[in-house]
């Protein structure tokens, strides 16, 4: 029977649902006390409460050892899980060794690699963030750190360390991460009662703005007063607005015009509109690109063959890097990181992926929801 079938690109609007937030401040170090910590945590709190958040779902810590810091991003990571957004808050200490991003309890100090092992690794903020549909991880912990010494100059073998964080890329999950200062370089504590970084963040927060460029506006604002550049690194496929309650998203609408037998024939037939034929094989376009676990991709690429006339599946790392030779002929989301159908082995809970900002392949973890782009036989 015949059919037509309308794409709509509309503005949907979800409700945000739960928001919650961790912030964390640590002042107290004996090799070197900061000022603000404590009043970059309140100034934090006052404003995510004036924008929606509710007190409850506000978590603050304040000059907490690594088991307690510990214990609520593990916590926080659970509560994620079921929230839209999940915003974390780190102001203290933090140093990189190894190109290792670690955060600093209180009353901690760190002269020796083993000294690490009490710190908390950057990684565990951005794993309990991502947990929820949109995280939000900033840190204020750029601050100069003497401790760096002790890691410089061959003073302990293998290990090496840089003045500042090193910035970190989220690859997987939808994910911000915003850093007071650029890499290799040191933030202010600041002279007033909250560091330039959380000032302009209390600020800025209020907006009814996507948080990516609330962030822009909070570089721009320290950058112009201070010797510090702050930056983000963004893997949003959505814009997020954290003063408005409200998730701005772009969703295609199927209009149907004449009425078929089969739903599941119309949106087969939506999705596979875009193909792109590159090295003689058949590929989806960037508009049908879906994302998807590793798992849940194999099952989409292959419930594509049902409703068609030959075979598709994910394709082999190699046909991937084949695909990145042509990049110029296609376009590619802001994540760049594609599922392939290799595993890394049968019982693995990680597959390989290849990256197109890069053209390398690695593995990432199978629950991890990354582009999915499926080939034709």
């Amino acid at each position: 029977m015949r059919f037509i079938i309308t794409l709509l690109l509309i503005t949907n609007f979800l409700s945000a649902g739960d928001k919650i937030a961790l912030l964390i401040g640590n002042n107290d170090y004996s090799f070197q006390p900061l000022d603000n910590p404590l009043n970059d945590v309140d100034g934090i709190y006052k404003t995510l409460s004036e924008i929606g958040f509710k007190s409850s779902n506000i978590t603050v810590l304040k000059n907490k050892s690594q088991n307690e810091m510990k214990k609520a991003l593990f916590e926080f990571e659970q509560k994620a899980s079921k929230a839209e957004i999940a915003l974390i808050y780190f102001s203290g200490h933090g140093m990189q060794v190894n190109n290792t991003n670690y955060m600093f309890p209180a009353n901690t100090t760190a002269t020796k690699p083993i000294h690490l092992e009490g710190l908390v690794n950057l990684n565990f903020f951005i794993q309990s963030a991502s947990s929820a549909k949109y995280g939000i991880v900033l840190v204020d912990a750029c601050r100069n750190n003497p401790l760096v010494k002790y890691f410089q100059n061959g003073k302990h073998k293998g290990s090496t360390a840089k003045k500042g964080l090193g910035q970190v890329t989220p690859i997987a999950g939808q994910v911000v991460i915003g850093f007071a200062t650029s890499a290799g370089d040191t933030a202010d504590d600041g002279s007033g009662n909250m560091s330039p970084y959380a000032r302009a963040l209390s600020v800025r927060l209020k907006e009814k703005d996507d948080i990516r460029n609330i962030l822009g506006k909070v570089g721009n604002d320290v950058s112009g007063k201070y010797e510090q550049n702050p930056i983000y690194r963004a893997n949003l496929a959505s814009s997020v607005y954290l003063s408005q309650n409200k998730i701005k998203i772009l969703k295609p609408k199927i209009e149907i015009v004449k009425k078929i037998n089969s739903t599941s024939q119309l949106i087969v037939a939506s999705q596979m509109k875009g193909r792109s034929i590159i090295g003689g094989k058949v590929w989806q376009d960037e508009k049908t690109i879906k994302r998807f676990n590793w798992e849940e991709a194999i099952k989409y690429c292959n419930n594509l063959t049902l409703h068609d006339d030959s075979n598709w599946r994910l394709p082999t790392p190699k046909e991937l890097k084949e695909l990145y030779e042509n990049k110029e002929k296609l376009k590619f989301f802001d994540d760049y990181f594609y599922w392939t159908s290799t595993s890394s082995n049968k019982k693995s809970n990680s597959a390989w992926v290849v990256a197109f900002d890069a053209g390398f392949s690695g593995t990432h973890r199978k629950n991890y929801k990354l582009n999915t782009r499926c080939i034709k036989k």
